[in-house]
């Protein structure tokens, strides 16, 4: 590998991201019995957890299965260096191995999480994937630099745009709590025998921490219950938001590149999806599935998922039009080959700025399912904390206003953050948008003078070209504008 043909950024982001990445990964399952209290070597000893990375197996399973055919879609298609193969074809047998571990490897329990090592597997999996990367940069210099140069171009009109940087620090901000909880309030305090206070309902006070946003009916901390609550809610409006994409822009693909009787049939089922009651519908499956946050989970990315199809196929309908795609046709390139190398890459930009905003419904709705009482009774989130508040009377104490507020508001900016983000994104991704603002005076670019000359197309990251200005690699044009 000559390491001086990757962009030198490119290697900076390698060195920055894969540590970074690695830590988050580690608190998503952080032990909750160890917190700063207990000491550093405790702490530390925290992140090599049998809890961590404690994934059920059959996530395990369909990873190992995607790395497979994407290595079987590469090696066909010769896209793919001999080194790089070699990677996809280790961190398959990893992931193999992992599930195996977790089932116990004498056992078949999809839902088995028995291994003690998985810390250790998602390590080498992490850094697997850092040295794919780094492969990739070396045997595709060129691509290498486009990526980075559309990237930087990407946040810099992004972080030109107030209302993206005030709805991204909000997010980050909840995000940042989400993860550190352990580290902030030690979740023994949740405890029911762990009151801070006799006295219910307690006003806030300053003189300490547990008492920020006063006390519940039980004289538990709220402030406590705050920070928990925060990682259930964002995890699972995460985590829908993940499969809402994956399925939604899948089907979307596919029947907007299939317009005949296939791609009718697919939309008539997403039809039936889109105008079920969402609400009527997912209290039906919570109360038939079981109330547990995977449930969830489940619930609303299965009553979600046709408004992100409908969007990705009205654009995949006018991507599958355009002269590139037709090339590829005429050389013989296979219909995966075109939604995968052509189709997926153009309306990428459409899917990021829907999976934005696709957070924010998420939220709401575990928000909207827990305060009706479907959520999981064993653990916090802000819907639940909403319904104890109405369930115990405490909309009619002054003194519990903060306990009221607290997971309302939270709620309230995390939406918020998640529109303005989403605003952001589409006026980055739609030079359109951007020339509007600017011809009205009232840009909020405030750099917009640094940009390059012609609007940036972010569908020009995705696409695999040989330059700038590159093709693509079917002989067709890469850009959309």
């Amino acid at each position: 590998m000559n390491s001086g043909q990757i962009p030198p950024r490119l290697k900076r982001w390698i060195f920055i991201w894969t540590p970074v990445i690695w830590v988050v990964l580690e608190l998503v399952l952080y032990p909750r019995n160890r917190p700063l209290s207990s000491g550093f070597a405790n702490v530390m000893g925290g992140f090599v957890d049998k809890r961590i990375a404690s994934y059920p197996a059959w996530t395990l399973w369909l990873a190992t299965a995607a790395l497979v055919v994407t290595e079987v879609l590469e090696l066909r298609a010769h896209k793919k260096s001999a080194r790089m193969a070699s990677i996809v074809l280790a961190m398959a047998i990893v992931v193999f191995i992992w599930a195996c571990a977790q089932m116990g490897f004498t056992r078949f329990d999809l839902f088995g999480r028995g291994s003690s090592y998985s810390w250790l597997f998602q390590t080498v999996l992490v850094v697997l994937a850092a040295v794919l990367v780094w492969s990739w940069g070396a045997a595709n210099p060129e691509r290498a630099d486009l990526l980075v140069w559309n990237t930087r171009e990407i946040w810099r009109i992004f972080r030109a745009n107030w209302q993206g940087i005030i709805g991204l620090g909000i997010l980050l901000f909840f995000s940042a709590m989400a993860l550190l909880a352990p580290f902030l309030v030690n979740h023994a305090w949740l405890s029911p025998d762990a009151s801070v206070t006799r006295t219910a309902f307690a006003p806030p006070s300053f003189h300490n921490y547990l008492l920020w946003f006063g006390s519940d009916e039980q004289g538990l901390s709220v402030f406590a219950e705050f920070v928990w609550s925060s990682r259930i809610s964002l995890f699972v409006g995460l985590l829908a938001t993940v499969i809402t994409t994956v399925v939604g822009a899948g089907a979307g693909i596919f029947t907007g590149y299939y317009a005949g009787w296939i791609g009718e049939f697919g939309m008539r089922i997403t039809d039936v999806f889109l105008v079920l009651p969402w609400l009527p519908f997912a209290m039906v499956l919570a109360a038939a599935w079981g109330q547990n946050y995977a449930i969830i989970v489940l619930i609303i990315a299965v009553t979600s998922w046709a408004g992100t199809a409908r969007i990705v196929r009205a654009q995949s309908l006018s991507v599958k039009e355009l002269a590139f795609v037709e090339r590829a046709r005429a050389i013989g390139s296979s219909d995966v080959h075109i939604m995968r190398k052509h189709i997926l890459p153009n309306v990428m930009p459409l899917i990021v700025a829907n999976a934005v905003l696709t957070v924010a419904i998420a939220v709401f709705a575990e928000t909207t399912l827990s305060f009706l009482g479907l959520g999981d009774p064993l653990n916090f989130s802000w819907g639940t904390m909403l319904e104890h508040v109405f369930d115990t009377g405490a909309t009619e104490v002054p003194t519990a206003t903060a306990y009221l507020l607290a997971p309302g508001i939270a709620v309230v900016l995390v939406v918020l953050a998640c529109n303005l983000i989403g605003t952001a994104i589409d006026e980055v991704v739609d030079p359109k948008l951007r020339k509007r603002e600017e011809s009205r005076g009232e840009s909020r670019f405030t750099d917009a003078a640094a940009a390059p000359s012609g609007a940036l197309d972010l569908a020009r990251v995705g696409v695999e070209t040989g330059g700038r200005g590159g093709r693509g690699d079917d002989g067709g044009t890469a850009d959309l504008a």
